[in-house]
């Protein structure tokens, strides 16, 4: 009695520049089915303008309002919280995000937000621990440890960014906004009108997606090869279509 279904995006619809084999048919047999398709994703350097854009250039044809990202996520968590300012240590596509609430970016802020970035070096850690160790406030995207990149190969996450900064000032972050934080599910939903029981997550990592879900008290698909006893769990994302009729 699902109403949408919520696809992770890295390693469950696309791996880097590539949709995986049966991805684009699996989304397609859920709209045509009558459900609302969502596509979520811990990824912070990316707007939600700019995962659109990969999307529908991969041939995967989708619309903007359908997409939810950690760096937008972390921008409306901002806002809520009432943050006019804050400090990015993270790619361009995340001060988009925020610069699209109104929140302004700055050297001076009181409040830190940690990204996701490429190309992360010593001089950008080094520019971040000044306003951090002053900082009221540091809002990591997520934590993730790794994720599939091109042809499926592991490329280290978040987590290496929010590591470094952690070790260099001594402490944890004080909030983190992604998976498994099932803060993006209560967005989707109140944005969207829906309940938790009128979605299901699909993703393919347990830690973050399936977690994310059970915390949330939503139904879940897991496309791995571990088994876990409250998921169903498959080796391909064309498989999902056989479990969910």
């Amino acid at each position: 009695m699902i109403k949408a279904v919520l696809f992770d995006l890295d390693g469950t619809i696309y791996y880097g520049s590539k949709l995986i084999d049966g991805a684009k048919e699996v989304v397609q047999a859920y709209r045509d089915s009558g459900k609302q398709v969502f596509f979520m994703t811990n990824n912070s350097t990316k707007s939600r303008k700019d995962i659109y854009e990969r999307l529908t250039g991969m041939g995967l044809l989708c619309s903007l309002s359908e997409i939810y990202t950690s760096s937008y996520a972390s921008a409306l968590y901002a806002k809520r919280k009432g943050y006019k300012t804050v400090y990015i240590f993270g790619a361009k596509g995340l001060e988009d995000e925020f610069r699209q609430l109104g929140i302004n970016t700055s050297e001076e802020a009181e409040v830190v937000v940690v990204g996701y970035d490429m190309e992360m070096d010593y001089a950008k850690l080094t520019a971040a621990l000044q306003v951090a160790l002053h900082a009221k406030s540091i809002i990591a995207c997520n934590k993730e440890k790794h994720y599939p990149g091109e042809n499926a190969k592991r490329m280290p996450g978040c987590g290496a960014m929010v590591g470094a900064l952690e070790g260099s000032l001594g402490r944890s972050v004080d909030y983190v906004v992604g998976k498994p934080n099932p803060l993006l599910l209560d967005i989707i939903c109140t944005e969207q009108n829906m309940k938790k029981e009128d979605i299901m997550v699909i993703g393919d990592t347990y830690e973050s997606d399936i977690v994310m879900a059970n915390e949330y008290g939503c139904d879940s698909i897991y496309i791995g090869e571990e088994k876990h006893t409250d998921t169903v769990c498959v080796k391909f994302i064309r498989d999902i279509l056989n479990l969910s009729k």
